[in-house]
């Protein structure tokens, strides 16, 4: 099939593909973050039921950010740092929230942090200091911090999908556009008749026989040595041409002893043919010179 096909066809993929990751995504999104709230709620009922307190009220859960939350208890208890970590461990545990966060245990009413404490994953890791001494009765609040977690597989999947098509899009969409800017070959007439179409060169077409090279709209002119030493360019582009043949083929078969006779035509032609960026006429000291052309010829 064409590019043409293709191009279309993947353009309607993406957008379906991302369209449905971004509506996955906030679906996501909320339920996670109720089940945070409520997992965290959990953990208020069990440090004030660890400590004693059956009846007090619940505290209203405070989300600070997407990833930091407050438990600000209404009444004093005391707690044990031991006792408090393996309280809120277990729920996290249970509930499958997060294996990753950062605990602090500030007086309400100084904001001075008297615990806290970080779970990172494997227990070697984890930083638990002050266990075993007990700060005292008092108002406190519970600051969590939790890692924010990563996307799951099948999101992987969606996300994989959507940059493959993306990469694929933009690469239809610069072949398409470089196609585009190369203009088709030009048919040129005389009072004889039509010609054939130029020799392409990068976006150029070259008319050895007129001596000049179009571009799109414009016309650069070319001597006689310039016309010679393109028509060997052109027959051999991205090749090596040798000093010695160019010599010979274009000055020394015309009885013409050269000198820097060559050099200076190679630098005046490279001028010319700076309009297209997409060629380059390259020295390459002590060997010769290669037209280096890098855009697809149609």
């Amino acid at each position: 099939m064409k590019a043409k096909f293709y191009w279309p066809f993947f353009g309607i993929v993406l957008v379906l593909v991302l369209a449905a990751f971004i509506r996955k995504r906030p679906v996501e999104n909320d339920f996670e973050s109720a089940k945070e709230m409520i997992v965290l709620r959990k953990v208020a009922h069990d440090v004030l039921r660890a400590a004693g307190d059956s009846s007090s009220r619940i505290p209203a859960v405070q989300r600070i950010s997407k990833t930091e939350f407050v438990l600000p208890f209404e009444t004093a208890f005391s707690f044990t740092p031991d006792s408090l970590v393996k309280t809120i461990q277990a729920v996290f545990s249970h509930y499958q929230l997060s294996s990753r966060y950062i605990v602090n245990v500030k007086e309400r009413t100084t904001g001075e942090v008297v615990f806290g404490y970080a779970m990172l994953g494997a227990e070697q890791d984890n930083i638990v200091p002050c266990l075993g001494r007990e700060p005292g009765s008092s108002r406190y609040s519970i600051h969590f911090k939790l890692e924010e977690p990563p996307l799951n597989d099948s999101n992987k999947l969606l996300v994989g999908w959507a940059a493959m098509g993306l990469a694929v899009f933009i690469w239809l969409g610069w072949n398409k556009f470089q196609r585009s800017t190369v203009p088709a070959p030009v048919e040129t007439t005389t009072e004889a008749g039509p010609l054939l179409a130029g020799i392409p060169i990068g976006r150029f077409y070259f008319y050895p026989d007129q001596q000049y090279l179009q571009l799109g709209d414009l016309r650069i002119p070319l001597t006689s040595k310039e016309t010679s030493l393109l028509e060997i360019f052109g027959a051999e582009q991205n090749q090596l041409i040798d000093r010695k043949r160019l010599q010979k083929e274009v000055w020394e078969d015309e009885g013409v002893i050269v000198g820097r006779s060559l050099d200076m035509f190679v630098s005046k032609l490279r001028k010319k043919l700076e309009a297209d960026p997409t060629v380059q006429l390259l020295n390459v000291h002590g060997k010769g010179y290669k037209l280096e052309v890098t855009v697809d010829q149609v």
